[in-house]
């Protein structure tokens, strides 16, 4: 029986080791899920400040084509009075 006893207790300190060997891959597992997952919402993050950068570019160059088209129309306009009055003057 002392030798069934001894082996009983050497069983149980092997499988508590073992508890706590899983216990321990299971934390590494969580962290590295955690740090995985950070990440992804980190990228997740950058995208959308750049869609935002984008369309503040976007914006712009609409505002920017917009003045351009008046400015245009306005030169057009001018050219016009431009040429009236030089018709007006040769006569």
């Amino acid at each position: 029986m002392a030798f069934s006893r001894k082996s009983s207790v050497a069983d149980a300190d092997v499988l508590a080791q073992k508890k706590n060997r899983l216990n321990a891959y299971v934390a590494q597992f969580d962290k590295a899920v955690s740090l995985i997952t950070d990440t992804i919402d980190n990228l997740g993050v950058i995208n959308r400040n750049i869609n935002d950068t984008i369309q503040e570019i976007d914006d712009y160059q609409r505002d920017l084509a917009e003045t351009k088209a008046g400015l245009t129309e306005a030169r057009d306009k001018n050219d016009k009075v431009i040429a009236n009055f030089q018709t007006l003057l040769s006569v």
